[in-house]
């Protein structure tokens, strides 16, 4: 799964190494971005198809269905599976009307347990670390009786492969920088392929107990945990 994740980089100002003809439309929006422990219920930045062009908006993580009662659903609907998100009463809507949108990253977050009652935090990110990544999303629009439409969205997971199985057996689907455009454009018996698990390349390393708490923001929650403080069952072999 995917429950925190981090947006930064000089890739977002000053220098972007995105997909040719993006960098003035989803660059540009996004500069200045620099979140080190995005959580739920968060309003964030995600990438939609507009009139044929991708484009930046904000919505809110935890994707709400336009059947929804109230937007509390959406504490429970911060990750899809992409095994059941064709059918699941929560996401078949969103997905049979093509409301897909990439969810821009630097890395995300995953606990893995040590020992009972003890846990031990790592960031994950692209192996070249300058390189930003989109996570496959989906997004509803859900008609608030007082205040409006609320937009949200969902981060679509699958089993993790490679090197992620080392700390967790679910990943976000993250999407090669070739599959972006086509994830928002393709109809949506085409986009069905990207439901499955992907190799991309990731790195990870222990980070420090602080992320934990989402009222921590800052560039110290990626850093990697001194050597001295890992504790022996976290030491990458």
């Amino acid at each position: 799964m995917c429950g925190r994740y981090a947006l930064y980089g000089p890739y977002l100002s000053d220098d972007p190494e995105w997909v040719d003809g993006w960098v003035e439309r989803i660059a540009d929006p996004l500069a200045g971005v620099a979140r080190y422990n995005i959580a739920p219920s968060q309003i964030l930045p995600v990438v939609v198809l507009e009139k044929g062009r991708p484009v930046v908006t904000r919505m809110r993580w935890g994707l709400v269905p336009a059947w929804a009662k109230d937007p509390k659903i959406g504490y429970s609907t911060i990750n899809a599976r992409a095994e059941s998100v064709l059918d699941k009463p929560s996401y078949r809507q969103a997905w049979r009307a093509g409301q897909r949108c990439l969810v821009p990253v630097t890395g995300w977050y995953e606990w893995r347990e040590l020992a009972p009652k003890r846990k031990q935090a790592y960031y994950l990110h692209a192996a070249d670390a300058r390189n930003p990544m989109m996570f496959a999303g989906l997004w509803s629009r859900w008609e608030s009786p007082s205040d409006g439409p609320l937009y949200s969205y969902t981060i679509i997971t699958t089993e993790a492969v490679d090197i992620v199985r080392e700390v967790h057996d679910r990943q976000p689907r993250v999407l090669a920088t070739r599959d972006w455009r086509d994830w928002l454009e393709t109809d949506v018996h085409g986009a069905e392929r990207w439901l499955q698990p992907e190799s991309v390349p990731v790195a990870y390393h222990a980070v420090g107990s602080a992320v934990g708490n989402v009222r921590n923001d800052d560039p110290r929650l990626v850093q990697p945990l001194p050597e001295a403080e890992l504790p022996g069952l976290a030491k990458k072999k």
